[in-house]
């Protein structure tokens, strides 16, 4: 006993057990997570970006388009003159084209087609490049009346435009079977000849 009668242990033994939440394994444990669910967010929201990127259709000028085609020397006879059609090949369009176009295939999907009376050409606007050009042969046609501008520009539908060149001719089969299908509505009464 010691003095003062007070009982003293020499071993004492603490009953203070230190909880999980204060051990270094569960601290470790908790950062790593945090850092882990940071990096998946992160790697998430870049992928979001990317498909939002892909799935926006891309704008173009299409004077700009016109000027960077018509730079090209295969092109520079188009320079001031509006093509009939341009058409981009994406997914959606690509079966039906192939069906007119011999050698399209994938590897098109983003380029152009654009249409001119004598030309049809396959223009990468994104590598300003010209993939291919081909010419068209005109069938003979009857030359026009004199009086045909005179009384095209009395039609009230053309009213301002009496100091534009138009381009055209008589339709011809092939001409007016394809022209109905791209535009059905406009060409619904146009017949062989028009």
């Amino acid at each position: 006993m010691v003095r003062g009668g007070l009982k003293t242990d020499l071993n004492p033994v603490s009953s203070y057990r230190e909880p999980f939440h204060e051990t270094p394994a569960f601290q470790y444990t908790g950062l790593l997570l945090i850092i882990a669910t940071l990096v998946v967010g992160v790697l998430i929201l870049i992928n979001i970006n990317q498909i939002t990127g892909a799935a926006v259709a891309q704008t173009i000028n299409t004077n700009d388009f016109l000027n960077k085609l018509t730079s090209h020397d295969e092109t520079k006879a188009y320079v001031g003159v509006s093509p009939l059609n341009i058409m981009q090949v994406d997914n959606n369009n690509i079966a039906n084209l192939q069906t007119q176009i011999n050698g399209l295939d994938s590897s098109y999907i983003g380029d152009f087609i654009i249409q001119y009376t004598d030309a049809i050409m396959i223009y990468d606007y994104n590598n300003d490049a010209i993939k291919g050009v081909v010419s068209l042969q005109q069938p003979q046609q009857a030359p026009l009346p004199a009086d045909f501008f005179t009384k095209l520009n009395t039609h009230s539908e053309l009213q301002g435009l009496e100091n534009e060149q138009p381009i055209g001719g008589q339709l011809d089969q092939a001409s007016l079977d394809t022209l109905k299908q791209q535009f059905p509505d406009v060409y619904a009464n146009a017949k062989v000849g028009d």
